[in-house]
């Protein structure tokens, strides 16, 4: 559970990570990461998503690892919206084989509905150093008959190249 907890929260972090307080800087907030804003809130049409991966490859950053990370809300939706809105075309934003726009799709509940993360994710380093630190504390809560147990991991994040990625919202 501890372990559980501590990876949500870099996983957070990972992502929104703003650099306060001795927390590490996330994709969102690196600098000269590329962005779109889309028109209807929570719902990114099929030409704002592929917008996300036009701004990696002005930046000459595209490569074919790339992917796209979401929450589960974006993934209902791109199931049951089509791409394109002509009477012809039945295909979803959400493809065959868990992907869109061609890209691997990867879901997390870690990121804030109507946020979608394009890019190439070999550009995001994470340095962990050590391993898993537990500490039993009996004394803090004795008066309770509590014991409480810190977990603690160091962490830091790295973007390698910010044109490799692309923020949407």
């Amino acid at each position: 559970d501890i372990a559980r907890g501590l990876s949500q929260a870099m996983d957070v972090a990972g992502f929104y990570g703003d650099g306060t307080g001795g927390a590490p800087v996330g994709i969102r907030n690196t600098a000269g990461v590329n962005s779109v804003s889309f028109t209807t809130a929570a719902k990114p049409t099929f030409a704002e998503l592929v917008q996300m991966e036009t701004e990696i490859a002005l930046d000459n950053a595209d490569v074919e690892a790339m992917a796209y990370v979401a929450n589960a809300g974006f993934r209902g939706y791109a199931k049951t919206t089509r791409r394109l809105s002509t009477s012809t075309d039945s295909l979803a934003l959400w493809e065959p084989g868990n992907t869109v726009n061609g890209y691997r799709a990867e879901i997390t509940n870690q990121i804030t509905a109507g946020h979608v993360f394009f890019g190439n994710f070999a550009d995001f380093l994470i340095g962990l150093w050590g391993g898993l630190e537990l500490t039993v504390d009996p004394y803090s809560g004795s008066r309770s008959g509590r014991v409480r147990i810190v977990g603690m991991q160091d962490v830091d994040f790295a973007v390698r190249r910010a044109a490799s990625f692309c923020f949407g919202s």
